[in-house]
């Protein structure tokens, strides 16, 4: 079963299935594939993870929000996963597209997912949504770990806070198969 990891970086999204032995196949800027490029797959693609860049849309940028030409080009990596969902549309199973809460929702409405890191079990606090057709997966819980960042310098902001957190996507996973 072919999974298509949109945006992926990392690949923590998508590592759950990766693991079970689904064929991931991911589509990054840092790797040359461009989702805007993006043709579709006869083959047929069983679901589809998305997690466009958030910084263009992000609250954090109040002080220096984004110009014109840098949230066209984030929205266009945004419509293109959209899009690209749509069109796999006959045989997929399901599609979701993540970004932490902020201006996003001006362009796509609330989420069909809003959550808090430690509600899977991870450490930290970003309030993060999921949009897309997808079940929902069940949460665990545990105290938070990690204190919130809101209000700190930017500076504190840790570069593993932009990656999906294993809990969130083991869970994912096991409500997605």
């Amino acid at each position: 079963m072919l999974i298509w990891d949109l945006c992926g970086g990392s690949g923590a999204w998508s590592q759950p299935y990766r693991d079970a032995g689904y064929c991931v196949e991911v589509y990054d800027l840092t790797n040359g594939r461009d989702v805007r490029l993006l043709q579709r797959s006869p083959a047929g693609v069983w679901g589809i993870l998305a997690a466009p860049s958030c910084t263009d849309f992000s609250y954090a940028r109040n002080r220096y929000p984004a110009t014109e030409a840098e949230l066209l080009a984030s929205l266009s990596v945004v419509d293109a996963c959209i899009r690209i969902a749509f069109a796999q549309r006959n045989g997929l199973k399901w599609w979701a597209l993540e970004n932490p809460i902020n201006l996003l929702r001006r362009y796509l409405g609330p989420p069909r997912l809003t959550f808090y890191q430690w509600q899977y079990g991870d450490a930290g606090h970003k309030p993060t949504g999921i949009w897309g057709d997808f079940t929902v997966p069940p949460m665990s819980p545990k105290p938070r770990t990690k204190p919130s960042t809101f209000g700190t310098k930017q500076a504190n902001a840790e570069p593993r806070d932009a990656i999906t957190p294993a809990g969130f996507a083991r869970a994912f996973f096991e409500a997605n198969p």
